[in-house]
């Protein structure tokens, strides 16, 4: 009989697929219950937004786990890639994140809340992941020490384009952007960069996530002292 986690893990899997095998390999090897420990494990699967910080100018959630997973489907990542994270949150995503690119790979996130910093960095060494490192600063500026990156992610939604993170996107490369409008509800964009540098859209899918914060909070590492 399958265990009361494995239930609610497959419940996600069923609102997800089709997904490909890897992606499916990254959700069991880095269990979501165990990124949100100040949820029960029941709150941790049911497939809605959990709130993470909530104390102004800062807001943050962990995402839907479905619409996260189809989001990592939808990237296609690949061994080696090198990948740009903006929002870090819990830790979960750049997890599963890192698992996809490989020990070939590297992951950057950078997050904007110290706190959550910390706490994402914490799991990651805590897991022994090696090939990804949360940075806290402004993600929309990107980071170019891994540049230009073959991924880019955002897991909050913005009406401004970031042009200085899109730059840093190989040719061919592709980026999943979070499109704020004046109507009050958002897009998530799959963004190709074209040979001329222009984006060409993709692939568009209704969503809701939070704002993005644009205030700057350095740019070193959140490796605890």
């Amino acid at each position: 009989m399958p265990t009361r986690i494995e239930q609610y893990q497959k419940r996600v899997l069923d609102k997800s697929l089709p997904l490909s095998e890897k992606v499916v390999e990254a959700f069991y090897r880095y269990p979501r219950h165990l990124c949100v420990p100040e949820y029960t494990v029941a709150e941790a699967y049911s497939d809605h937004p959990l709130l993470l910080w909530n104390k102004p100018p800062f807001l943050s959630t962990i995402s839907q786990p479905s619409f996260v997973l189809k989001i990592l489907d939808m990237m296609n990542l690949q061994q080696g890639h090198r990948v740009f994270e903006l929002g870090s949150g819990s830790g979960w995503n750049t997890a599963m994140l890192a698992y996809l690119v490989g020990e070939t790979g590297k992951v950057v996130s950078v997050e904007v809340i110290p706190e959550l910093a910390v706490r994402a960095q914490k799991y990651l060494e805590q897991n022994k992941i090696f090939n990804a490192l949360v940075k806290l600063g402004d993600g929309f500026e990107g980071d170019t020490s891994e540049a230009p990156y073959d991924r880019v992610i955002f897991t909050a939604g913005s009406a401004e384009f970031p042009n200085i993170l899109f730059d840093q996107l190989k040719v061919g490369g592709l980026m999943v952007f979070v499109r704020e409008n004046d109507l009050g509800y958002d897009f998530l964009e799959l963004i190709e960069k074209q040979e001329n540098g222009k984006p060409l859209i993709l692939q568009t899918i209704p969503c809701s996530f939070v704002s993005v914060i644009r205030k700057s909070a350095g740019d070193t590492d959140a490796s605890p002292a």
